[in-house]
């Protein structure tokens, strides 16, 4: 059977950063808010990690909008997805990875919207499988989601993960019998014993490292 290659969806196919704050330009153009809000939002977003009903009921209170929250998540929904962008890079080195007879899957954490995101990209024309942890009540780093996904895909549970998440990517991807390459963004590497097989700053400089 055809190896398999596994990705993260948020930083890493995905920039969930950039799309954040585009969203949150659109927030405030949208609520007539002044360009100093931007922080707060940001704030909220990046320090606390909140779920999305608890991010816009702080900001509703921040800046005392009449909106009822659920009428905020409904607005969130219909332009969040729209906010993010994929590289003409990623697209084509996961055409060339696809394409050189390899298998490839996302597996993410998180609800059920992550879907939002996958097809709001077109992602869904690139990948053979997709496991999403709100969808089949398993997350990262337990193996069985990885299993699950290899099984999506059509493939044994032979090739890599890609992630930027040490635990959930690298360590389940290492325990799940995998190779890992990680996506530091920016951060330390603090697994002392853990050896996560390669590094890459993009999706093209992995998809060279396993086709390497």
């Amino acid at each position: 059977m055809a190896r398999l290659a596994l990705f993260d969806l948020d930083d890493n196919l995905l920039d969930r950063e950039t799309a954040f704050r585009t969203w949150a330009r659109h927030f405030i153009e949208f609520h007539n808010l002044s360009e100093s809000s931007l922080e707060t939002i940001n704030r909220n977003d990046l320090e606390e990690d909140l779920p999305v009903f608890l991010l816009l009921e702080k900001l509703r209170a921040a800046f005392g909008l009449r909106t009822s929250v659920a009428e905020l998540v409904d607005q969130f929904w219909a332009v969040y997805p729209t906010c993010f962008t994929v590289q003409d890079s990623t697209y084509d080195a996961l055409t060339r990875l696809r394409l050189s007879g390899w298998k490839l899957g996302i597996v993410t954490n998180g609800p059920l919207t992550q879907w939002k995101k996958v097809e709001a990209t077109n992602l869904t024309e690139y990948f053979d499988g997709f496991c999403i942890s709100g969808e089949i009540g398993i997350r990262k780093p337990d193996v069985r989601i990885f299993n699950e996904a290899a099984k999506r895909c059509g493939a044994e549970l032979d090739g890599w993960m890609i992630g930027d998440d040490a635990e959930a990517d690298i360590v389940g991807g290492h325990e799940a019998g995998l190779q890992t390459i990680w996506f530091p963004r920016g951060q330390a590497w603090e697994r002392d014993g853990m050896v996560r097989n390669a590094i890459a700053l993009t999706i093209a400089e992995a998809v060279e490292t396993i086709l390497a």
